[in-house]
């Protein structure tokens, strides 16, 4: 091994001390309170995105909605149009739903005629023919049930009534 012996005998160089910390407390309360801001910014605008998020995730949905409710009225106008634009068609519905029908020769009544005059080549007819309801399209209405006098209720269909 070398002599290390002059190195032992050496004073030993110290470190200047230093009569302050390495950093001061108000520097040190400014650091700490700059990023405290910063992560209370961060966690806001955080919380901030997520509600708009949310908020325009139900706006969304309230106008996918809309549009569908929209897409099935338009649908439904288009069959209408399509039933009313069809002669064959709409002769079913009318018979069907209305109960209309063709009507009757009875039912039918010439006014305006002049007789013994005919239009000339080329001029209408000048008749009118009105329709007149048939009395028997609508059904009967029930005839009412007498009440007995004595206040006691009638007896059922099928049964006689007691004297």
């Amino acid at each position: 091994m070398r002599n290390l012996s002059h190195r032992a005998s050496a004073p030993l160089a110290t470190a200047p001390v230093r009569d302050r910390p390495a950093c001061s407390a108000p520097r040190f309360f400014a650091y700490w309170l700059l990023a405290l801001a910063a992560a209370v910014a961060a966690f806001a605008s955080h919380i901030y995105i997520r509600h708009r998020v949310v908020e325009l995730g139900y706006a969304l949905g309230h106008e996918r909605s809309a549009r569908a409710r929209m897409e099935n009225e338009r649908r439904d106008l288009e069959l209408e149009l399509a039933a009313m634009e069809a002669p064959g068609d709409l002769a079913q519905i009318s018979r069907d739903v209305l109960g209309l029908d063709v009507p009757r020769d009875e039912q039918l009544l010439a006014v305006g005629q002049e007789t013994g005059r005919t239009p000339g080549p080329g001029a209408p007819a000048a008749t009118t023919v009105v329709v007149q309801p048939a009395s028997e399209a609508l059904p009967p209405e029930p005839a009412a049930e007498p009440v007995a006098a004595t206040g006691e209720a009638p007896p059922p269909p099928g049964e006689e009534a007691s004297p």
